[in-house]
């Protein structure tokens, strides 16, 4: 199937969110002010649409080191929703998804929402690091900021920025992870392909402090 045919089986609306307009356009429903949380992690510049979600969950945490899923409301995410991924550890270091945005999934051409992050068909060069980087989000309580070289469907490489953040245990014990994805540079939306499809080129790893410090862990920096 084509690249445009594939895109026709995806509703307008849902394609929109791809185009550049729209994620610089998004933001969080704050009771404060985006602009007063810090743009930098490191000496990357986050991306507006990271910023945004960085400053919800600062919001959304209060006094905590952080949030709840009680804390997790969409309808202050209601704008950034579509480019988000919300999963839960499971039994057996499963790490499923609990919500894959809209954007995201018009960008893979599948809804992972269900699956397993680490299943066994996602067997990359890599893998055992990044199951290490996120567990570290709530065993050394920190954000993680990955900026990975992916592919256009032409081959040409671009820059991806993910930004994940813990949220706490439910009632149910299992922690989970929230964050953001999107292409750190404009581009047209028919060139946003966010498939999971390895190589999936580790360009920068950069923990960040939420108030414990940064893991010691340079084997999982880049």
């Amino acid at each position: 199937m084509g690249r445009e045919a594939e895109q026709q089986r995806h509703p307008a609306w849902v394609r929109s969110r791809l185009e550049w307009s729209s994620v610089e356009a998004a933001k969080a429903r704050l009771s404060g002010e985006a602009g007063e949380v810090a743009q930098f992690i490191g000496d990357v510049r986050l991306t507006h649409l990271s910023h945004e979600f960085y400053a919800w969950w600062l919001e959304a945490r209060g006094q905590n080191i952080m949030p709840g899923p009680d804390n997790v409301n969409p309808r202050a995410l209601v704008e950034l929703l579509p480019y988000m991924r919300y999963l839960s550890w499971e039994a057996d270091d499963r790490l499923v998804f609990r919500i894959y945005g809209s954007a995201l999934e018009a960008a893979t051409g599948i809804d992972l929402t269900g699956t397993n992050t680490f299943g066994d068909d996602m067997d990359y060069p890599g893998r055992a690091e990044d199951m290490a980087r996120l567990k570290l989000l709530h065993s050394h309580p920190c954000g993680l900021l990955l900026i990975r070289e992916l592919r256009t469907p032409e081959g040409m490489p671009y820059l991806c920025e993910l930004i994940t953040l813990p949220v706490a245990a439910g009632i149910d014990g299992k922690n989970r992870i929230i964050g953001t994805v999107m292409a750190r540079e404009q581009m047209p939306e028919s060139e946003v392909d966010f498939k999971l499809a390895p190589p999936l080129t580790l360009r920068r790893a950069i923990f960040f402090d939420i108030g414990c410090g940064v893991p010691g862990v340079p084997h999982l920096t880049a």
